[in-house]
């Protein structure tokens, strides 16, 4: 069956293309009824669905012609107007020959059981109705065809005057919220001068978009000035200037250039905005991904950077580095009696303490809770003796922690390269070595590494060849994690996390084992053990019918240096025929540190394969904003110390708030992960973050029990 609809409303035209064309009928639409007659008289159709007022022919003249024609008539005719309806339309509409005569808006389900009903009548249309003759005259029917189409265009301009008034009343308000907002407009002649300005900074002193130029912060001076000169759009440059208070001030600047009838350029138009307390946050935030934020020290990833450059550099001048690995004593006592204020307060004074001490050419950096390294550049064993025993004679004076006397020593241990190993990375573990031997000693002491302490090495060679076992014996499972919206607790996806069932030390936390199998090959079957039963699963789901989410894995950073990696993502998802974007790859910030070749063409193929790449731990790494855009990631996770701290820090507030901001201007998802409980919810969803991850809205799950999440099919 075949529909013509001559409609000039292109939304309203659309809505019946699709509807109809859904319930199995061939449809040909047109926006005025000349091209509508036009058509017909070529194309046999089985009804016509027609609009009153139209542009050249307006719906009353089509279905007059369509009723005149010998060929045509017989043709039902439905009228479905809200063009200023009455009954003298729906009267004349019928004198017409009309078949039906419908007012918007109608329910799509009540509007296609009077089309179908229509088309079924078919031929047993009445001849009265079929014939389209009247009881009237021809010019009679000119004359009422003529003053109803008045009457209609009357009402149709006085709309049109309303329209036009509040148009001007919309400009009237756009004047006043340009005049409230945090923006200022401006405009330039052709030559660059600036004309007109209209809620600009004080103290902004410039004349000349050159000058501006000039200033400019975000691109090089000479680019802006091209780009001017070109008379090109420009888009978000970012300006500074002094202000009359002596203040550095930031402008975001974009313009837009203008031309005349005869496309000459005449000027440009556009907007600032001070985006001064932006970059300062900004700042902030890439501070802090290579600074601990409650010491102001060094983190683990630019420790490593530095640790790295001193070998480097002592191998050449063949010099000695020493690496000091310190440890507070019954740190967690403290956390546990006095509260984690008292325990960053204690972290606080303990960091000055040592500080004192140091030479200023020592590096101290925080590893993370209340470990802390420290690199000795040109020094002996021997410097390291008398820095040791002073800082361990610092801690010997109790700490006042809000009107308290807190006793916390301090245990040390020492590694030194060469002597020792040339590795950084086995320099780190053998001073956390001796420090362990510190502490058995009874703590408030220290020790430089020797071999004999390799006993502890043992304990890691033992839980490697557990690891190796559990591989073996299927000891390992997985438990999935949903990932939620915040406003609806719609399931988004999940996040398949690994466990470890030991037949004797019972269930092992992945924080034990994930250290030890990181340092060999054996995260990369962990991580291909992973793929292959989360694909598994997968496939297990969609068999029974489920509307699976898309399910995040985690990739380690030994992974995504290994060679084998893109063979597994190839073949694994397409052994289960597993969609490529049904799958996210999680990555760390630090895992994309190693700016090695093959991390570049692993992380190419896992986008061009079609896998969502998700940034976790996003603010804690270095260079993240370099590696969104290198890669182009999906999806962040904020990491959960900001979200650990939204309670009692108003500056991971501010973060938090930076992070879901920045996410958003660059159209990535955003994800918190380590909501445990509703003010931390409250906080992140102020903060616009619309998906997330934590035990607020559910602990990890078995397959098994996962499925309540899901949809069925």
């Amino acid at each position: 069956m075949k529909i013509l609809v001559a409609e000039d409303d292109e939304n309203s035209r659309h809505l019946l293309e699709v509807v109809l064309t859904s319930k199995g009928y061939e449809v040909a639409s047109f926006d005025n009824g000349l091209k509508a007659l036009a058509y017909l008289k070529t194309h046999p159709v089985d009804l016509i669905v027609s609009d009153i007022l139209m542009p050249e022919m307006d719906g009353y003249g089509l279905c007059r012609e369509v009723k005149q024609n010998q060929y045509l008539q017989k043709i039902p005719f439905i009228f479905y107007t809200a063009t200023y309806t009455s009954d003298q339309d729906e009267r004349f509409a019928m004198s017409l020959g009309a078949t039906k005569f419908l007012v918007k808006p109608m329910m799509m389900e009540d509007l296609l059981p009077v089309i179908a009903k229509v088309i079924h009548a078919g031929d047993q249309a009445s001849p009265q109705e079929s014939s389209g003759k009247s009881h009237f005259g021809p010019l009679r029917l000119d004359k009422q065809h003529a003053d109803i189409m008045r009457i209609k265009l009357d009402k149709k301009l006085i709309e049109l005057n309303e329209e036009k008034q509040k148009l001007i009343e919309s400009e009237a308000r756009f004047r006043d919220f340009a005049e409230a907002s945090a923006d200022w407009f401006w405009e330039s002649d052709a030559q660059l001068k600036i004309q007109a300005l209209a809620g600009s900074p004080a103290g902004l002193g410039f004349y000349s978009l050159v000058d501006l130029a000039q200033t400019c912060h975000s691109h090089s001076p000479s680019e802006m000035l091209e780009t001017l000169k070109s008379h090109k759009h420009f888009s978000d440059y970012v300006v500074h200037f002094i202000d009359e208070s002596g203040k550095l001030v930031y402008l975001r600047v974009s313009g837009k250039p203008i031309f005349d009838a005869d496309k000459r350029f005449i000027g440009y138009r556009g907007v600032g905005r001070d985006v001064s307390e932006m970059i300062a946050l900004n700042r902030r935030v890439e501070f802090l991904a290579s600074h601990d934020e409650l010491t102001g020290l060094p983190n683990r990833n630019l420790f490593k950077q530095r640790l790295s450059h001193a070998v480097v550099k002592a191998s050449r001048t063949n010099s000695q580095v020493l690496l000091l690995f310190f440890d507070l004593d019954h740190f967690k006592l403290v956390n546990d009696t006095l509260g984690h204020e008292a325990g960053d307060l204690l972290l606080m004074m303990a960091t000055k303490r040592i500080s004192e001490c140091i030479r200023a050419s020592d590096t101290l950096c925080r590893l993370g809770g209340d470990e802390f390294v420290m690199i000795m550049e040109d020094a002996s064993p021997q410097d390291a003796h008398r820095l040791v025993r002073d800082i361990i004679a610092k801690f010997t004076t109790p700490f006042e922690l809000y009107q308290q006397r807190v006793y916390c020593t301090i245990s040390i241990g020492v590694s030194v390269y060469p002597d020792d190993t040339v590795d950084p990375q086995s320099l780190l573990v053998f001073a956390d070595l001796a420090m362990y031997r510190a502490k058995q000693n009874g703590r408030n002491c220290f020790e430089f590494y020797t071999t004999n302490l390799n006993f502890i090495a043992h304990q890691w060679l033992d839980m490697e060849n557990g690891i190796r076992h559990a591989l073996k014996e299927n000891q390992l499972f997985l438990e999935y994690q949903p990932q939620v919206e915040n406003t609806n607790q719609n399931l988004i996806g999940i996040e398949a996390l690994l466990r470890w069932q030991h037949p004797e030390r019972g269930l092992i936390s992945p924080l034990e084992f994930i250290k030890i199998a990181e340092q060999s090959s054996l995260i990369n079957q962990i991580g291909d053990w992973v793929l292959e039963a989360v694909c598994l699963q997968i496939r297990t789901w969609l068999d029974q019918a489920y509307q699976v989410p898309r399910v995040s894995i985690n990739i380690s950073a030994r992974h995504l240096r290994s060679d084998s990696l893109i063979q597994a993502l190839k073949t694994v998802p397409a052994k289960y025929q597993i969609p490529t974007n049904m799958l996210c790859i999680e990555i760390t910030e630090h895992a994309l540190l190693d700016d090695i070749d093959i991390v570049k063409k692993n992380m190419r193929f896992i986008k061009e394969a079609g896998f969502n790449i998700s940034l976790d731990d996003f603010g804690m790494g270095h260079s993240s904003l370099m590696y969104l855009k290198r890669w182009s990631v999906d999806e962040v996770k904020i990491d959960r110390t900001f979200i650990d701290g939204l309670q009692n820090s108003e500056e991971d507030r501010v973060i938090v708030k930076a992070i879901v901001a920045l996410a958003d201007a660059l159209s990535l998802d955003i994800v918190a992960e380590g909501i445990e409980n509703q003010f931390q919810a409250d906080i992140v969803k102020a903060s616009g973050c619309k998906v997330v991850q934590g035990f607020f809205y559910s602990i990890p799950l078995p397959a098994a029990e996962i499925v309540r999440w899901f949809k069925s099919k």
